[in-house]
């Protein structure tokens, strides 16, 4: 029997679900937090600086979706064990975690990193989803379906000359999405990865000096955008994605390299 259009439509859509995005106050993580608001989840959004992710609540405030912000540092275990806490009193329980929460410290060679940046970009990268996934463990895995996407880079996929730890911690987060799927399959929790190349992020475009609009009149795309990260976020964490499990999936317009434009 075929199916109506609407039901085809709204496997893929997040409408009445409840959503956590990390490191929201920006970004891939601000696009992320749109799209699911625009199609009417509830969306938790969380940052160091509640400031940040409350301005970007009220500027999502007219969308269908509720955008709750809340303080959190994912490398705090006391934090996103508060954070857990408020999603379950607030909403009753969570649909979709995105571990989105990272950042880089730079470009050096590996012999002039210091131990303290390697175990900051370490801990926030990586340690960062371990904390969150496993604070939201009881409610992901309560016997309704559910989908953890977690924000990984081309960077660990390749492994990047002078960012020897972010490529470490992000291929990392591949590793541990794979092991996770695994695990939590049982409970019926999906759990899968992007890997996104050069994203005109603010700080991306502040890095290279990109002003102008991303060109999308070919296929040679060396830049992406947040929002089409967003879509591939929404994509997998939907019930369009229901056979999908376990993956990294590569968003880069730029094949089989990961060289700066």
């Amino acid at each position: 029997m075929t199916e109506t259009t609407d039901a085809v439509r709204s496997r893929s859509s997040l409408e009445g679900k409840t959503a956590v995005v990390t490191g929201a106050s920006s970004g891939i993580g601000r696009a992320i937090a749109e799209v699911f608001a625009a199609d009417g989840a509830d969306v938790v959004i969380c940052s160091r600086t509640l400031d940040d992710v409350e301005s970007v609540a009220d500027e999502l405030a007219d969308l269908p979706g509720t955008v709750e912000p809340v303080e959190a540092d994912v490398t705090d275990r006391d934090d996103v064990a508060a954070l857990a806490d408020a999603t379950v009193d607030a909403f009753g329980g969570v649909d979709v975690l995105v571990n989105n929460a990272g950042g880089g410290a730079g470009m050096a060679p590996t012999d002039e990193v210091d131990p303290e940046t390697w175990d900051g970009v370490v801990d926030v990268n990586l340690t960062g989803v371990y904390n969150v996934s496993t604070a939201f463990a009881d409610a992901l895995q309560s016997g309704s379906p559910s989908a953890i996407v977690n924000v990984a880079s081309m960077a660990g996929e390749y492994g990047v000359e002078n960012m020897s730890a972010y490529s470490a911690a992000k291929a990392g987060v591949i590793a541990f999405t794979r092991s996770l799927a695994r695990e939590w399959a049982e409970n019926d929790v999906r759990v899968n990865a992007v890997s996104p190349g050069f994203i005109a992020t603010e700080k991306l475009r502040e890095g290279f000096g990109l002003d102008e609009e991303i060109e999308r009149a070919n296929a040679d795309r060396t830049w992406g955008t947040p929002a089409e990260v967003a879509d591939l976020v929404r994509f997998l964490a939907s019930d369009a994605a229901s056979f999908v499990d376990g993956q990294s999936v590569r968003i880069t317009g730029t094949p089989n390299t990961y060289e700066a434009p």
